[in-house]
């Protein structure tokens, strides 16, 4: 794994971590994607992601549940102690990538995942944030949220990285 990296400049932060996994961009992918299972191999930093109702299009009120999640559809996310509800971006073979804010706008940022696959056949996981708003100074060296946030990124890419690789 390479070591996660922070990197500061003015209201913007970037974190970022890369790890091979030795399983198919679409096992990875899969074990990534299966949600209700989270709490099953990681419980530190992102202990759930789950869909949230897209409203009905037919006349009646209850809303229904989309099978796959899309660019612009709303999402729950439980994340370093916090509930946010931000946008997917992106939801492709090779990545997956949300917007969303806290606090007033105080940390707002596009997170992602991409599954890469590497020469040999496995992936290059990659898992990142770019993060604005006016707190984000709080990440750099020296900072509160500098050592423990490279901490959450980094464990959560080595309990996926073995949770893919303890499957048959």
């Amino acid at each position: 794994m390479t070591s996660p990296t922070i990197s500061t400049s003015g209201t913007r932060a970037v974190v970022r971590v890369e790890l091979e996994i030795a399983a198919s961009p679409e096992q990875v992918r899969a074990v990534f994607l299966d949600l209700e299972r989270y709490k099953e191999w990681h419980t530190s930093f992102i202990t759930c992601i789950e869909p949230l109702p897209i409203p009905s299009t037919d006349d009646s009120d209850e809303p229904c549940n989309s099978p796959a999640i899309r660019a612009g559809d709303k999402i729950k996310v439980h994340a370093g102690g916090v509930e946010i509800e931000p946008t997917v971006l992106v939801n492709t073979p090779s990545e997956f990538r949300w917007f969303g804010s806290t606090m007033g706008g105080a940390f707002a940022g596009e997170h992602y995942f991409i599954f890469a696959e590497t020469e040999t056949g496995g992936t290059k996981f990659v898992h990142g944030e770019d993060y604005t708003g006016w707190l984000t100074f709080l990440f750099r060296p020296g900072w509160p949220l500098h050592n423990h946030t490279r901490e959450l990124y980094a464990g959560f890419a080595r309990d996926l990285k073995a949770r893919v690789e303890r499957l048959p």
